[in-house]
């Protein structure tokens, strides 16, 4: 789809009804965006017709990455977020999931993550996970403890928030 000529349209429901729509036409050095909005209170449709050009950057093994390049703050970025305008998510002043979560959620959200990803549940009070097939023992020690101190910051969390509520 990021080749130069290729265009297409893109829509979306909300409540099983169209909500939106957007066209978009490549080219080689910007993609350019064609679409209308209106302010949350109704009002008059606005259209809009942005070019959001492209930057690129080498990478270490070779070749290069294609970044967008935010039309308010000029930084690149891999991902445009839509309203009245598509910008990067810092000019929409947009926080990640776990900047909203309170130190004890972000605390368990990593532990728990940790283990899924070396191949264990979810639940902390379960065993840690054994070393996958291939881990080198160094490295499974590595993440032990990595595990284990997390594991530990998680639990030392919830014990706080158990002993607030508590009184």
């Amino acid at each position: 789809m990021l080749q130069p000529g290729y265009y297409g349209s893109l829509s979306w429901n909300r409540g099983g009804e169209p909500s939106g729509n957007i066209r978009f036409r490549m080219h080689e050095s910007s993609m350019e965006l064609i679409y209308k909005y209106r302010a949350h209170g109704g009002g008059e449709w606005q259209a809009v017709n942005e070019a959001i050009p492209f930057a690129y950057s080498q990478q270490h093994l070779g070749g290069q990455r294609r970044w967008f390049v935010c039309l308010s703050c000029r930084g690149k970025c891999a991902v445009l977020y839509g309203g009245t305008h598509y910008r990067c998510r810092k000019c929409w002043n947009l926080a990640y999931q776990s900047q909203h979560e309170a130190p004890y959620q972000r605390a368990l959200s990593k532990a728990q993550k940790f283990r899924q990803r070396l191949g264990g549940s979810l639940c902390i009070d379960d065993p840690f996970p054994e070393k996958p097939k291939g881990m080198h023992w160094r490295t499974y020690d590595r993440h032990f403890q990595q595990g284990v101190s997390l594991d530990a910051k998680a639990e030392g969390h919830l014990m706080n928030v158990l002993m607030s509520l508590l009184g």
